[in-house]
């Protein structure tokens, strides 16, 4: 059994901060094998002494055996890679190929993770939502507010929860059995985020999530859940396979009322085209 399959098999047994280690040797190995303890705790938001309880959890002498264990685990798997994120400056000839290759990859990697019994009761949740509020801080803020748009365009009641503490508590004193809240969160959750489904649970409120670890503490809170992309990816990279999801689900939801959907779409189509008029002629006048 190599190291990371033992952290799989203890992960339940660890403690919050101590599952944010064994998210990141999981995933992310090389990190660990090259970084120090301090700079581990630093990258994924806890202490250094977390790093080293981690350690002893896992049977381990201290840190330095952690490394041994990771190193030797990648040099018989042959995967030591170091990941760089694709810069602007970077001179690639195929460079857009490569990106778009990327994405296209994730999106098909995705699809093997999505239980179909799963996406369907999500779209019955949507359909049947009163009210939906849709949460992604940082880097998932994008796609919560495109989930959101999406919802909007079909004459759902959405509302995209802010990262401003007034914001979330008058979000969530709004919310109640019949609310549905949707989130999106990648690599380390914000504390806020774990609280945030915390009250949303106890108010009975369904929740569907949308994150890119199959370990992720938001798992834990979610009705529904879907895991987007691919471990070796960074975070922002999963936002392709994300909009994929969010988009067949959208999808899956008006089927369940055509034309009550189309009618929505509809509106919007035509007042999407009054304003371009509008637009012109004012343009026109000048």
């Amino acid at each position: 059994m190599s190291f990371c399959d033992e952290v799989k098999k203890r992960f339940i047994r660890l403690s919050r901060g101590q599952r944010k280690v064994a998210q990141l040797v999981i995933e992310n190995p090389n990190v660990v094998a090259t970084h120090i303890a301090s700079e581990v705790g630093k990258f994924i938001g806890v202490s250094e002494s977390t790093v080293i309880r981690f350690c002893y959890a896992m049977d381990l002498s201290g840190y330095s055996e952690l490394q041994e264990r990771i190193r030797k685990d990648l040099s018989e798997s042959k995967k030591v890679v170091t990941k760089e994120p694709l810069t602007i400056g970077k001179k690639h000839e195929y460079l857009f190929s490569e990106i778009m290759n990327r994405d296209v990859t994730s999106i098909l990697n995705t699809i093997q993770y999505v239980d179909a019994e799963n996406f369907q009761k999500a779209t019955h949740y949507l359909h049947e939502a009163e009210e939906i509020y849709t949460l992604g801080f940082r880097q998932c803020a994008p796609s919560a507010s495109y989930l959101t748009s999406m919802l909007e365009n079909f004459g759902k009641k959405a509302s995209q929860i802010q990262f401003d503490v007034n914001d979330i508590v008058k979000q969530i004193k709004r919310m109640d059995k019949d609310s549905l809240l949707f989130v999106i969160a990648f690599d380390s959750v914000l504390e806020d985020v774990l609280t945030i489904l915390k009250i949303a649970k106890n108010k009975k409120v369904k929740v569907i999530a949308i994150t890119n670890s199959t370990i992720s503490l938001v798992r834990d809170y979610a009705d529904i859940s879907f895991v987007v992309g691919t471990q070796k990816q960074f975070s922002f990279e999963a936002d392709t396979a994300a909009s994929a999801i969010v988009h067949a689900l959208i999808e899956g939801m008006t089927l369940l009322n055509r034309n009550h959907y189309k009618k929505y779409y509809n509106l919007n189509e035509q007042l999407d085209h009054d304003l371009r008029l509008l637009e012109e002629e004012t343009i026109a006048t000048k």
